[in-house]
C-alpha cells in the first residue's frame, strides 16, 4: 500500500476534482435570472445608484463556484437553526420553503426567514421575526463587539423592513426580531433582540420604492474611485471608469416600472412587459442615455421610438432603436472599436408580445 501511494500523486486528483465541482457550480448559479424586485436584503445600501442598477439589471452578477458553494452553506444553515431554536421551545411558523412573500407595491418585497410565535428566553410571549445569517470569524468578531445595527447596518434595515410588513402582512404586532448569526469558523452563535424602528423602516421602504420606480439614474456615493464603499462595487466601472448595459427591457429607454408594480414599454402603447420578455428584450431596445454617460444624445435627431446618440468611439452619429441600429449592434462595434457606421446599419420591425 505504501508503494502504491508514492506511485499515485493524490494531490492533483484532489484539486482537479476541487476545480470539477467549483466549475459546476459556476455554470449552475450563474445562470439563475436576476430577481425582478428591489429585496429588502439591500435596500439599506448605502448607494441608491448600486439598487437602481441592480433593479434596472445593468449587469449579471457573476460569482466564482468557491463563493456560490459558501451562499449555499448559508442557506443551509437556516435549516440547522430553525431545528436549534425548535429544540429550545420556540415555536415558528413561516420558516424554510414556507417564508412569507412580503410585496410593499413599487416592486419592494422581502422574505424573512420566519416568525417566531412564542418561547424567545427574553420575551417568551412576544411575537419576532427571525433573520438568520453566517459570518467569518472577523465579521462574527465585531458583531459580538459592535452589535448588528453598528456593524451589519443591511441586516439591521432589512429586520427593520421585515417587522413592518409581517405586521402589515399578517395583521399582528410584530415590534421585535431575532437575529441569530453563526461563525463559520467555529460555528459560535451570537443571538441579538432588534426593537422596530416604525419611522426608519417605512422611510427604508419608501426610498427602495422611490428608486425602483424612477426613470433616472440617482447620483453615486462619491465620485472618488477609491473611496471604501466603491471600490469592490461590482458597477464600479461603470460609475468611475467605462462599461456598457447588458441589453434587457430594464436598460432600455422604454421600460418604465410602475407604482402598481407593474413593467410597462412605452414602444407598444404602454403595455405591461411579461417578466420573460423582460430578461430578453427586443429589436425595439433603445440603451437609456442614463446608461451611456460618454454618449451624447441628439434630441432633435431623435423620435418617440429611436434614440440619435453621438458616439465618440464611432466618431459619428448613431440612430439607435428599430428604426435604425439595434443595441447590440452598436454595442459590439464600440467594443470592437468600430468607425464605420454602415458596418452596424441594420433595419429591424418592432415585435408584438
Amino acid at each position: 500500500m505504501a508503494g502504491l501511494e508514492q506511485k499515485i500523486d493524490l494531490s492533483i486528483n484532489i484539486s482537479k476534482t476541487a476545480e470539477l465541482i467549483d466549475d459546476s457550480w459556476f455554470w449552475k448559479g450563474n445562470s439563475e435570472p436576476p430577481r425582478d424586485y428591489l429585496g429588502v436584503s439591500s435596500i439599506g445600501h448605502a448607494c441608491p445608484r448600486y439598487l437602481w442598477l441592480n433593479f434596472r439589471w445593468f449587469s449579471h452578477d457573476i460569482h466564482e463556484g468557491r463563493m456560490l458553494r459558501l451562499f449555499r452553506r448559508g442557506h443551509r444553515e437556516e435549516e440547522t437553526v430553525v431545528e436549534d431554536l425548535s429544540a429550545i421551545g420556540l415555536k415558528l411558523d413561516y420558516v424554510l420553503d414556507n417564508q412569507l412573500n412580503i410585496d410593499f407595491g413599487s416592486h419592494v418585497k422581502g422574505h424573512p426567514d420566519g416568525l417566531i410565535l412564542s418561547g424567545v428566553y427574553e420575551a417568551p410571549k412576544a411575537f419576532h421575526s427571525l433573520e438568520i445569517k453566517t459570518h467569518n470569524l472577523k465579521s462574527f468578531t465585531e458583531l459580538e463587539s459592535k452589535g448588528v445595527q453598528e456593524a451589519k447596518p443591511m441586516h439591521y434595515a432589512q429586520m427593520q423592513c421585515e417587522m413592518l410588513g409581517t405586521s402589515l402582512m399578517l395583521r399582528i404586532d410584530v415590534q421585535r426580531a431575532l437575529y441569530v448569526a453563526v461563525c463559520k469558523d467555529d460555528d459560535r452563535m451570537y443571538t441579538e433582540r432588534v426593537r422596530l424602528d416604525r419611522k426608519y423602516a417605512e422611510h427604508l421602504v419608501k426610498r427602495g420604492q422611490d428608486i425602483a420606480t424612477s426613470d433616472y439614474i440617482p447620483s453615486s456615493l462619491s465620485d472618488d474611485p477609491d473611496f471604501f464603499l466603491c471600490q469592490f462595487c461590482r458597477f464600479h466601472d461603470f460609475c468611475h471608469g467605462c462599461s456598457y448595459p447588458d441589453i434587457n427591457c430594464r436598460t432600455c429607454s422604454h421600460f418604465t416600472a410602475e407604482k402598481n408594480g407593474r413593467c410597462t414599454c412605452a414602444c407598444y402603447g404602454g403595455k405591461e412587459i411579461p417578466l420573460e420578455v423582460q430578461r430578453k428584450g427586443c429589436e425595439c431596445h433603445v440603451i437609456h442615455p442614463d446608461l451611456v454617460p460618454g454618449w451624447e444624445l441628439r434630441k432633435n435627431r431623435s423620435t418617440d421610438d429611436s434614440a440619435c446618440y453621438f458616439i465618440p468611439q464611432l466618431e459619428g452619429e448613431v440612430l439607435n432603436g428599430w428604426e435604425g441600429n439595434s443595441s447590440s449592434e452598436i454595442l459590439s462595434a464600440v467594443r470592437r472599436g468600430e468607425s464605420d457606421i454602415k458596418a452596424i446599419s441594420a433595419q429591424s420591425s418592432p415585435i408584438n408580445f
